[in-house]
């Protein structure tokens, strides 16, 4: 009977071929539009952040006044997932995090209603509430990460002076660079700026009866003042009203500052000459910022993180070359920093690995088969599958970068598999029955990556694009194996069937046929052994099971036990037994352990490991509370001045905040690899030792850095409490703490705000109301002439034709006026002379500058020390918070949140049994079986073993690759197996009316499809060979090859001989000879 003639052999090869061509056109011609960048795409962020200021207030003022007023209108709104909020002294934040499904777009435009609602019922002191946020960000990075990025750097040269230069760069530069959506911020650092400072007497104003008030407003008065002083009608040409806003300025008053009129008393005009001085002085600036401790002018642009740093970079660097001719004569802008460089060179170095896997791939495939037509079809096979990929990049707007860079890489193996089991099938035997293996197989490699998506944020974040970009090739590749392959076949009249001369050559592979077909035989009679053999190579996780199995891990024995169910009650009783676990274990460990036993000796203790950074030295310091940035300024010069002495530098970037400094330094190409870095580090260490003064710290070369803070005030147990109320919540954690107190084994007890541990002391006071009626005095005229002892303050900006500055104006007696003056002296208010220590208590106490809430609720922190065991620790704090869990009321809770190392529980490891399952349950359809699809899935425990043994052996480091590695086996070893059982029950079905022997069957289907099979397995392991170029310096794409590479090889061997265990092929034969049947069947297909 003749077989059907497949619908797509009635479409003639040209058409198919045609539409090919018109499809890899296309891709060619949007290849230019692909977008191309160092980062994924970014996506829309579900953070939003509401800002305010309130000049002066307290933490404790703005949290009542604004905060909670805010986060309880945020919260109601729909969409919304979490609410936290900060206030610190003068501002607040809000944040609000956001449903996955929520539209960020109209929750934003709900709450900026809401806001607009509630200004009206908040102080008017308080700035209108800022919302930001819901931009695009990246989901992958880091939670912790900035926002923003540093991305070039200019060093800028004139003959003006520092702060000319500065005002040049702003009102010139600066407007054309921030064009850019991108770019954040430009700053321009280096240089200072003068500012007039007028000194005055408080007794001198106060002798000629003026008030500090009124020296301000005779200042501003002078200078001219602008203020809104409300609205007013006003009425157009057409007769028409509108309400318009009422904008009044004053005039400048044309004299010297010093005849500057300030008030008139008694007649008499007073002058700002008669009760102050003046002059100019340098601004001492808030932070530094010096390249190779230079101190010159530079603009540092800040973008987005989640910019394309590399054509930004490129954006901005030519307009600036573009900028250049414009500017004044002997201005020069020259650029000394450009973080795009090194995601350029990883990017290149990308796709210098693509073009080499491709040209590795296609010199095995001549070296194969010697025959150019063959070459030719996977060739073009390769590249129509590469080029109709890109109109799908285009479509779903992807974005190229270096995970997915490398997934096309990765992906041009499996490409080059399917295409080479349909070429070699379709030009056997002229049909597209090997298909249905096709897609079976690269639906199970797409079925293991789509666990991708499921798994923890931490490796999800790596592997998320590479995953996408193998699904979208490879459902490229099944389209082109279906349509195009079979048509390119026809049109190069390629056949792969041996001539007849060649048979004769074949004496080898008959032998081995016979060897092969009386190993399947023998291992059907015995297959109990093999079963055993298997399991014991695989390993018996004894090495893994827990010392007890509890609801919770404690750490000492539960008075429930009775109550827990029988299975933890068996467990325990057997397994949880101390003679078990110190008798036993071990040597059942090391006897039915493994190949497991000996992967889980090599396996880091975090399967996380950190993406690798080019070798940098970092040098940080932060000097004890109450020092200065000024202070902390002058040590690192030191530092600097001793760094420049080093040619094998080549750049070192220093800037100096107020909570701290931080030295990057940069080394030459040439000298990066060498010893010198960690004798840089030595000698830097001495160096800051020898400086003192601040607690110094580095890291990143050696792996320990070093550190000489002592850290005196680090509590190492924490319990955190949470409520409504904060007075009430600060009460009980003091609570706590003198419950802990009696304890002698505690110490160190402190009360902490979590996230601001590290905050100053602070100078309070506790007036004395009574006493204020009795002397006839009142706490906001004290107040008032405090401020202006102990303060300063900026009442505006001073511009003529000659000089533009800021107006500082300041006590003369604010320099000189200490806590011993308030304490022993009068001070002259508008009520008279006080002594202030009757009308006010002075303490010392840590200023709580911010106040945290989650939720709604205020978050304090008990920290202290226990001199004891870990496991003494726990049980101790456990019970101090089950105790006070009980006793608080509704509304309030305990934790503890004792810091613990980060240990990875293997919970993505049960992702590979739904990769099982997807497998199982693809291949039961395919073979219309529920027991083939065990036989193909024995197959990827058995390759695992092959990706043990390569780490074991080889001590590389696991990491995401290694996991990434056995995510992507689990999809691929299969695929052998598919292959040669589709083959098997395509030979069942077409020799069935000669009920051949099923080890002669399989032996045949094993004969035909195991050279297409062994050569897309070393396709895969070849295509992943640019990926060990490298090294482990590369440490997630060289766990990922190596991994891959030795579950493959050995996988070979799995299909070989460890497969046919598992075939049902116990059936005897008839009475024919093999041969005979052999030959007949063929003629049938």
């Amino acid at each position: 009977m003749q077989e059907k003639t497949h619908i797509l052999d009635r479409v003639s090869s040209f058409s198919l071929l045609l539409t090919m061509i018109i499809l890899m056109i296309i891709g060619a011609a949007l290849i230019p539009l692909v977008d191309v960048g160092s980062s994924p795409k970014p996506r829309q962020g579900k953070t939003l952040t509401i800002s305010y200021g309130w000049q002066n207030a307290s933490p404790k003022v703005v949290e009542q006044e604004v905060t909670s007023k805010i986060e309880g209108l945020v919260s109601a709104v729909k969409g919304v997932a979490e609410v936290s909020s900060e206030s610190y002294f003068g501002s607040g934040r809000v944040t609000v995090v956001l449903k996955k499904e929520a539209d960020v777009s109209a929750v934003k435009f709900e709450i900026s209603s809401l806001l607009k609602q509630v200004r009206k019922k908040l102080p008017e002191e308080v700035s209108y509430p800022e919302l930001t946020g819901g931009e695009v960000v990246n989901d992958g990075a880091p939670q912790k990460e900035s926002p923003v990025r540093h991305l070039l750097t200019y060093q800028v040269n004139s003959n003006l002076k520092g702060e000319q230069i500065k005002e040049y760069v702003e009102k010139n530069v600066e407007p054309v660079v921030r064009a850019w959506e991108e770019v954040k911020s430009v700053d321009v650092t280096g240089g200072t700026s003068k500012y007039m400072e007028i000194t005055y007497d408080p007794l001198i104003v106060a002798n000629y009866g003026l008030t500090v008030a009124d020296v301000e407003d005779g200042i501003k008065s002078f200078i001219g003042k602008s203020d809104i002083v409300g609205d007013v009608m006003y009425r157009d040409e057409d007769g028409e009203q509108s309400r318009v806003t009422l904008y009044l300025k004053t005039s400048r008053f044309a004299r010297q500052i010093g005849e500057m009129p300030l008030k008139t008393v008694d007649g008499k005009i007073i002058y700002l000459n008669d009760l102050a001085t003046f002059e100019y002085r340098d601004r001492l600036p808030g932070s530094y910022y010096r390249v190779n401790g230079l101190n010159t002018i530079y603009m540092n642009i800040v973008v987005d993180a989640d910019a394309n740093e590399i054509e930004l970079s490129r954006q901005l660097r030519a307009k600036i070359e573009e900028l250049k001719p414009r500017l004044r004569d002997g201005m020069y802008l020259t650029l000394t920093y450009d973080a795009a460089k090194e995601k350029q060179s990883e990017l290149e170095k990308l796709i210098t690995r693509t073009l080499m896997s491709l040209a590795i791939l296609l010199v095995f495939v001549w070296l194969v088969r010697r025959n150019w037509k063959y070459l030719s079809i996977i060739a073009i096979t390769l590249a129509a599958n590469v080029l109709i990929a890109v109109m799908a990049y285009y479509v779903f707007d992807m974005r190229l970068h270096t995970f997915s860079l490398a997934g096309i890489t990765v992906s041009l193996g499996l490409i080059i598999d399917a295409a080479i089991v349909m070429v070699d099938h379709y030009s056997y035997y002229h049909n597209r029955k090997a298909f249905l293996a096709i897609l079976a197989a690269l639906l199970t490699t797409i079925g293991s990556l789509v666990v991708v998506f499921f798994m923890p944020e931490y490796i999800q974040r790596d592997l998320y694009d590479f995953s996408w970009i193998i699904i979208i090739n490879l459902t490229v590749a099944l389209v082109v194996a279906l349509f195009f392959v079979p048509a390119l076949v026809k049109q190069f009249h390629y056949s792969s069937r041996m001539p007849i001369k060649r048979l004769g050559r074949s004496k080898r592979v008959m032998a081995w046929t016979r060897f092969y077909r009386k190993y399947i035989a023998f291992t059907q009679k015995r297959k109990w052994i093999y079963y055993v053999l298997l399991v014991l190579a695989f390993g018996i996780p004894f090495h893994a099971l827990p010392d007890r199995w509890d609801k919770e891990k404690v750490y000492y024995q539960s008075e429930e036990e009775e109550a827990s169910p029988w299975y933890e009650r068996a467990y325990n009783a057997t397994f949880g037994t101390r003679f078990f676990q110190t008798e036993l274990k071990e040597p059942l460990s090391k006897v039915f352990g493994g190949t497991m036993r000996l992967f889980a000796q090599s396996l880091d203790e975090n399967t996380y490991a950190k993406e690798e950074e080019e070798m940098k030295l970092h040098i940080r310091a932060q000097m004890p509370l109450g020092g200065s940035v000024h202070e902390l300024n002058e040590k690192v010069q030191i530092l600097e001045n001793f760094l420049v002495g080093f040619k094998e530098i080549k750049r070192f970037e220093s800037r100096v905040e107020w909570w701290g400094a931080n030295l990057t330094v940069e080394f030459k190409d040439e000298y990066r690899d060498t010893s010198f870095p960690y004798v840089l580090e030595s000698k830097v260490i001495g160096k800051v030792i020898s400086i003192g003064g601040a607690d110094w710290s580095t890291y990143g070369v050696s792996e320990r850095g070093f550190s000489n803070s002592l850290n005196l005030q680090y509590r190492s147990n924490r319990i955190e409490i949470a409520g409504y109320n904060y007075n009430a919540l600060y009460r009980y954690a003091e609570d706590i703490c003198a419950r802990l107190k009696q304890n002698h084994r505690v110490m160190d007890i402190i009360i902490e705000t979590p996230g601001h541990e590290r905050q100053e002391d602070e100078l309070y006071m506790v007036y004395t109301p009574q006493n204020f009626a009795l002397y006839g005095q009142s706490a906001a005229a004290m107040h008032g002439t405090l401020r202006e002892l102990l303060s300063g303050v900026d009442v505006g900006r001073y511009e003529d034709e000659f000089i533009r500055t800021d107006i500082y104006l300041r006590s003369l007696q604010s320099d000189r006026f200490n806590v011993w003056d308030l304490e022993h002296t009068h001070v002259k208010t508008s009520e008279g002379d006080v002594w202030l220590p009757p009308f006010m208590d002075m303490n010392l106490r840590e200023a709580k500058n911010c106040i945290p809430k989650k939720n709604q609720e205020y978050v304090l922190r008990v920290a202290f020390n226990v001199l004891g065991s870990y496991n003494y620790t726990a049980k101790y704090i456990e019970e101090v918070t089950d105790e006070f869990n009980d006793r608080f009321p509704v509304g309030y809770r305990c934790l503890n949140n004792t810091p613990n190392w980060y240990q990875d529980e293997g919970t993505q490891y049960w992702l590979i049994l739904v990769i099982v399952l997807i497998i199982y349950f693809m291949c039961s359809i395919l073979f219309e079986s529920f027991r083939l699809p065990f036989v193909i899935i024995t197959l990827i425990p058995v390759s695992f073993i092959g990706t043990f043994l390569t780490f074991y052996f080889s001590g590389v480091k696991f990491g995401t690759g290694g996991f990434a590695s056995l995510v992507l086996l689990s999809g691929l070893v299969v695929n052998a197996g598919i292959y040669i059982i589709n083959e098997y029950n395509n030979q069942t079905a077409a020799c069935k009316a000669q009920a051949l022997p099923r080890v002669n069957l399989y032996v045949k289907a094993y004969n035909h499809k195991i050279i297409p099979v062994f050569l897309t397995t070393l396709s895969t392991v070849l295509g992943l060979v640019p990926f060990l170029i490298d090294g482990q310096e590369e440490a997630f794409w060289f766990s990922f090859a190596i991994g891959t590479s030795g579950g493959l090889l050995f996988s070979i061997l799995a299909l070989i001989f460890v497969m046919p265990i598992f075939m049902p092929l116990k059936k005897a034969a008839s009475g024919f000879a093999w041969h005979t049947r052999t030959a007949s069947c063929r003629t049938s297909l």
